[in-house]
């Protein structure tokens, strides 16, 4: 993962997370031309094939909708070919779950949104996560991998490179909501005047809010904080003031081309790709891709199928092979 370590890049990084958190945002949501109905999810298209036929349920967990609240409507195919609109139905904060009953042809399934500023923090579709919050310490990919078996995760708050900052106090506010049995410990790790290492004694995570400060130096150095207990769980986490997103990241400025495709999808807008993975909608991994940003999808089933791009932040987007 990129090291975000300054307050104002940690700041915009936040920013930017926490807009995708919303339905206008994700890229699990296709526009429309409907003025009315700006926003659809696809559940089932007919190249699915009998899978279609089956039962299609989509959950959401909507944490915020907008002044005088939102609707959704069912759009599904019709045994002769044709468009059924079902009627309009209010969402709720809290979970939703909506269910299109089992038919006996192949069909395409789609819920339709009135509008594109409906908060979320959870979508599922047939029973598969695929959006969600990553809420282990083990899981969040803003937290990075050690080769240290006791120590195998950590948080960066300062490098180097951070210059002057690096000197301030490094801070951390992390919301445990469950530990592993036994607990779990965190220490410091920091860098000395003289270019050395330190590594403070472990210390006790609690559940509930834990802020961990580092005292402010004279000189330019690297802040870390290691960590036990990967299965640890949190539901909040700020660096220096700056709270972070814990959501798993969807970023709308990344184009997955083409869409739908036959045989190679490719990946622009993002750098340094390590890798990329294909999922079924039911979440079984069907290929994965090293070092490039081209994926030959062309053996796999038609229907909709999940990418998921690693660069040290991991991206996720629904596509679709004919």
């Amino acid at each position: 993962m990129k090291k975000i370590t300054t307050f104002l890049t940690l700041l915009i990084f936040a920013t930017n997370l926490s807009a995708q958190s919303t339905i206008a945002n994700s890229t699990f949501f296709d526009d429309t031309t409907n003025a009315t109905w700006v926003k659809v999810l696809t559940l089932a298209v007919t190249a699915d094939g009998v899978s279609s036929q089956a039962a299609q349920t989509a959950t959401i967990n909507i944490t915020s909708l907008p002044t005088g609240g939102a609707n959704y409507r069912v759009y599904k195919t019709t045994a002769n070919g044709g468009d059924f609109f079902g009627n309009a139905q209010a969402l709720s904060v809290g979970t939703n779950t909506i269910t299109v009953g089992a038919v006996g042809f192949d069909r395409t399934v789609k819920l339709q949104f009135n509008s594109a500023e409906i908060g979320f923090d959870a979508l599922s579709i047939n029973g598969n996560d695929i959006y969600y919050p990553d809420t282990s310490i083990g899981g969040s990919n803003l937290f990075d991998d050690t080769t240290n078996a006791t120590y195998p995760r950590i948080l960066t708050l300062a490098v180097l490179a951070d210059g002057a900052s690096s000197q301030t106090a490094q801070t951390a506010t992390i919301n445990i909501t469950s530990l592993p049995t036994g607990g779990a410990n965190y220490r410091v790790y920091k860098t000395t005047a003289n270019g050395g290492d330190f590594f403070g004694n472990p210390q006790a995570l609690s559940v509930g809010s834990n802020t961990i400060t580092v005292g402010a130096v004279g000189f330019n150095r690297v802040v870390k904080l290691q960590f036990t207990g990967p299965s640890t769980e949190f539901s909040a986490l700020s660096v220096n003031g700056a709270s972070l997103d814990i959501t798993e990241v969807t970023f709308s400025s990344v184009k997955v081309y083409p869409n739908p495709a036959t045989d190679t999808i490719f990946v622009e807008g993002v750098e340094n790709i390590k890798s990329m993975k294909v999922y079924s909608i039911l979440g079984s991994l069907e290929k994965e891709v090293f070092n490039t940003n081209q994926i030959d999808i062309s053996e796999l089933s038609t229907g909709i199928h999940l990418i998921k791009v690693d660069n040290g932040t991991v991206f996720t987007k629904k596509i679709i092979k004919q």
